[in-house]
């Protein structure tokens, strides 16, 4: 009796065992539902785009904010909550705290879109080949647009140090640490992602036919292929990497490329659009932007950084006489006339920055986009890039133009016209720090209403939680 009991109580035990490994991680029985379908992709990557938005990445850190004080755009005194960053204290905790956000944040969504390219080659079958298509080349276009960011911001100064240690270029979906690459395989590893995702977006609907338009409702934002990391977005990127590179030859042929067969799709845009006394101003230019993330917290990062409410330890804003002296007192500007005002509450008398402010029209295709990168920038690398100085001049007045500005002197340099068009361009957008960066700007003009010229320092230094793990 008694091994009968025995036997009994295994063959229990048995069958509750196999039942157990019946049973599937919830991890995986959460990804098998979430891919069994094309809606379930369709999620997921708009997941990343939403994530990319956040504060700690392109939502504020790296394009209204820390990028932009770093720059010296704004008035910063000795009191102000980003006093420590103007002044490049990196290791000062709260900066640190910062750029530990941006770093996490960065490589905590690099590797969702790993772990999305990872599905796309686990669940055959779902999408067609040309959604497939699709997604892995914007997967492969943010994964690439990520890490060189992280570069930008952590990497050596490019033109001197390319061959010193920079960051980790992540394409696995496991949680061990990466080696440290050379700013030199770092861009390497960006080419050859842009590369792959411009073949994957070869047949892209905006090659074709352009930006998508919305739907008639408003509510299905992510249809518009400038909200997507389409093949223009690919290509345009891989025009600011090549001349970050130093290769030059290679960026003219990318931007021309792009300046040829985007034009159609993207026009400059109408004054009668962005005048600063319309009621809905299209402040961003959206019609000439490739690819901008929809940010739903926009306004609020509006409101917190540049409100005109705010206490002047919090403001974000210029000294009046330094934003005359940037736009050289042309107040024709259109980027001067729309986006910049002299405010009629909070007791401010020099102009606060309104760029980003909402529109009374909520069904307006631009609310809510953070731009990231437009047309303007690829006549800017062109001009950069070519031998010609004319053809330069033609470049650059071609901008000037779409901003309401006359053409510049036939004697005009190139370098320094450039440099003012960088900071009139793109205020609020995050690319001016990292335009200083690649030229090696010695000495910046101080933010500050009071002081001396400073030396920047270009390079912030990896946060502890990287390095500490590699110690450890």
């Amino acid at each position: 009796m008694r091994k009968i009991y025995l036997l009994i109580v295994a063959s229990c035990l048995l069958a509750s065992c196999n039942k157990y490994l019946d049973i599937k991680p919830e991890d995986k029985f959460t990804e098998d539902n979430l891919y069994s379908t094309e809606a379930g992709f369709t999620n997921a990557l708009n997941g990343l785009y939403l994530a990319l938005s956040g504060r700690n990445l392109y939502g504020a850190e790296l394009t209204l904010s820390t990028i932009e004080v770093m720059a010296q755009r704004y008035n910063v005194s000795g009191e102000h909550n980003f006093s420590a960053v103007a002044s490049y204290q990196y290791n000062q905790s709260d900066v640190q705290s910062r750029f530990e956000g941006v770093w996490t944040s960065a490589y905590k969504q690099i590797l969702n879109i790993n772990k999305l390219l990872d599905a796309l080659d686990k669940h055959k079958g779902i999408l067609s080949k040309e959604k497939e298509n699709l997604i892995r080349g914007e997967c492969m276009g943010l994964r690439a647009m990520v890490h060189f960011d992280l570069l930008r911001l952590f990497g050596p100064v490019y033109a001197t140090g390319s061959g010193k240690t920079a960051i980790p270029y992540n394409t696995t979906t496991g949680s061990a640490p990466q080696p440290l690459l050379p700013a030199t395989g770092v861009i390497s590893a960006v080419l050859q992602d842009l590369a792959a995702a411009q073949q994957y977006l070869s047949a892209d609907p905006v090659i074709t036919t352009g930006v998508v338009d919305f739907k008639s409702d408003g509510g299905d934002w992510f249809r518009k292929r400038n909200i997507r990391f389409n093949y223009f977005a690919a290509k345009a990127l891989q025009a600011r990497v090549l001349l970050y590179a130093g290769n030059k030859p290679a960026a003219l042929a990318a931007a021309q490329e792009v300046i040829t067969a985007a034009t159609k799709w993207f026009p400059w845009v109408k004054p009668a659009d962005i005048n600063a006394e319309l009621i809905n101003p299209d402040r961003i230019c959206s019609g000439e932007v490739f690819f901008a993330l929809y940010n739903p917290e926009l306004y609020l990062s509006q409101r917190d950084y540049f409100a005109a409410a705010l206490q002047p330890q919090s403001i974000l804003a210029p000294a009046q006489s330094k934003l005359t002296a940037v736009f050289e007192g042309l107040e024709g500007d259109y980027r001067y006339k729309s986006c910049w005002i002299v405010p009629s509450v909070g007791g401010k008398t020099y102009r606060t920055f309104v760029k980003y402010e909402d529109v009374q029209d909520t069904k307006k295709p631009f609310r809510f986009l953070q731009p990231m990168l437009r047309m303007s920038e690829m006549y800017y690398i062109a001009a950069e890039c070519t031998a010609d100085h004319d053809q330069a001049l033609q470049y650059m007045n071609t901008v000037r133009f779409a901003r309401g500005l006359v053409d510049l002197a036939a004697t005009a340099n190139i370098t320094t016209e450039l440099t003012k068009e960088y900071q009139k361009e793109f205020f609020g957008e995050g690319q001016l720090f990292f335009y200083h960066k690649r030229i090696m700007t010695a000495k910046l003009v101080n933010g500050a209403a009071t002081g001396s010229n400073v030396t920047p320092n270009y390079v912030v230094p990896l946060p502890l939680s990287e390095t500490n793990q590699r110690t450890n």
